[in-house]
């Protein structure tokens, strides 16, 4: 991982600098021991070893993933509050339409977010699939929406196809938005 996230910072460094240095420091091994027991999960390796790189953004700069806030330990554990609150209150009743190897629940407890828009849109890590999908496996939790996608087996395999996206300009920093957009839901 530490080879992969080197590219996406000297992307980051070439088109956004700004977005380089809201990165923060890599987290410490007491914040993820603290992480893994406080969401009673073991979260991947290849996630764990990025946020050893940096754990997630500060949060003064534009968001670095697909208009989204890469969350640091401490907001995963916000996000992660927030949305267990709403499943007590909100959401009790509610089933999703999700990829086949996705559970149809609205949000499950071991649907981890690592990326927020700030209004209840994630990327996560499903560390509960069905029998046919795989554990680790990244799905989209969009709030008002009731679909559940796979977006990609791992984490690793996430964040790849990902930088490849930003060299290939699919991907790119858009002023305007002040944010990493996709290149044709702006044209």
């Amino acid at each position: 991982m530490n080879k992969k996230f080197d590219k996406f910072k000297q992307w980051l460094k070439i088109n956004y600098s700004d977005g380089l240095l809201d990165l923060n420091p890599p987290a410490t091994q007491e914040e993820i021991e603290e992480l893994n027991s406080t969401l009673g999960v073991d979260l991947p390796n290849d996630f764990i070893e990025v946020l050893k790189i940096h754990n997630g953004q500060k949060g003064e700069s534009a968001w670095l993933f697909d208009s989204q806030e890469f969350l640091s330990t401490h907001r995963i554990l916000e996000e992660f509050n927030i949305w267990k609150n709403l499943l007590k209150t909100k959401l009790q009743d509610k089933v999703s339409t999700p990829d086949c190897g996705v559970k149809n629940d609205w949000w499950n407890r071991k649907w981890i977010p690592f990326t927020s828009d700030g209004c209840g849109d994630h990327y996560c890590l499903d560390l509960d699939p069905t029998a046919t999908g795989t554990k680790g496996q990244i799905i989209t939790l969009w709030y008002e929406s009731e679909q559940r996608e796979i977006v990609a087996k791992s984490f690793s395999q996430w964040f790849e196809e990902y930088v490849n996206q930003l060299y290939s300009g699919e991907l790119f920093y858009s002023k305007e938005y002040n944010s990493i957009v996709y290149k044709d839901e702006i044209e």
